[in-house]
């Protein structure tokens, strides 16, 4: 059976508009079915084989592993001795894995069961920002279950828009639609997103965006991150400081079988008299330092397998280009 089109259209943005190929149907079944047996399935059974995929993907890809052990000399030196690093990595395979089935299973909560599966800490920021009246930016990363946090705050009716990349399956990629706003939530893709974003904060709506890895954006700043000039996009700091919108950082870290804590931070400002370009600067580090404090906390459940330090003030960084023993 050849790859062709079905449809004649032309090419398009990743999304529901993108040209139907063979090859997206046969993932489209495969992903129906799949999302059935996840359903089907208990959490426990989800949560095993998970760590069995993790597992795998630790033990046989070992570019990314190398990413993920580069990553970890960056951020902790010498601070963690080589055997600590080594097991760390590891566990972050297996937990990625975890979350990834979880993150279908998870679909299933509702209003009625889905605090048998949080804690949360935090949430009267929301609150605040809220009766202030401006909408409010919620700022996470690739930690923990960042879909779960999102599923949790909509089941909360907490008006929430998330900012996601378009799934490149447009079959799938509806498929994924549904299931992030069937809490209530709603979505905003990254390649049509200015006005929207400025829209639902004129709604005094909550977006949220993962801002985490390395950006590519010619808009991107460089800000410290433990202790390196890496990438970061001036969105968050640049919305709060132009509307008068708060900032909040929230991340969702598990506790044990199954469950989660989501901590939310205590609200940022904007600083309305200080020069645009220094708070935004202020802004994102300060954003960046929330981050960091949860890595050093539990550093498991961060995505190390990303090239986050891909790209510094002088270019590409080459330290991704060495060799680096992997056990």
């Amino acid at each position: 059976m050849t790859d062709q089109p079905i449809e004649t259209r032309p090419k398009r943005t990743p999304g529901p508009d993108q040209i139907v190929t063979w090859t997206h149907r046969l993932q489209y079944i495969a992903f129906r079915f799949f999302k059935a047996l996840v359903w089907l399935s208990p959490l426990w059974l989800m949560r095993a084989l998970g760590s069995v995929f993790g597992w795998c993907y630790w033990a046989f890809d070992k570019r990314h592993r190398q990413v993920a052990l580069i990553n970890f000399d960056l951020v902790f030196g010498q601070a963690k001795p080589e055997d600590e690093k080594q097991q760390e990595v590891k566990k972050a395979f297996i937990h990625f894995g975890q979350a990834l089935m979880e993150t279908l299973w998870f679909q299933r909560l509702n209003t009625k069961n889905h605090m048998k599966y949080v804690v949360i800490e935090g949430m009267n920021g929301f609150y605040e920002a809220l009766e202030h009246g401006k909408g409010l930016l919620l700022c996470s990363a690739h930690y923990g279950n960042w879909e779960l946090l999102a599923n949790t705050l909509g089941l909360l009716k907490i008006p929430l828009s998330v900012m996601a990349r378009p799934i490149d399956n447009p079959l799938v990629h509806v498929e994924v639609e549904k299931l992030r706003t069937q809490s209530g939530n709603r979505v905003i893709y990254k390649h049509k997103s200015a006005r929207k974003v400025i829209g639902d904060l004129k709604e005094n709506r909550v977006v949220g965006v993962v801002n985490d890895q390395d950006v590519h954006d010619q808009n991107r700043i460089f800000c410290d991150f433990f202790g390196h000039q890496a990438t970061a996009t001036p969105l968050p700091a640049t919305l709060a400081y132009k509307f008068g919108t708060p900032l909040i950082c929230g991340f969702s870290e598990p506790i044990g079988k199954g469950r989660y804590l989501l901590r939310f931070s205590p609200l940022i400002w904007p600083d309305p008299t200080s020069p645009q370009e220094q708070e935004i600067q202020r802004i994102t580090l300060q954003l960046n330092r929330e981050l960091e404090q949860q890595i050093q906390k539990s550093p498991t459940y961060w995505l190390w397998m990303h090239k986050r330090f891909k790209t510094t003030p002088e270019g590409p960084n080459p330290i991704y280009q060495q060799t680096r023993k992997v056990e």
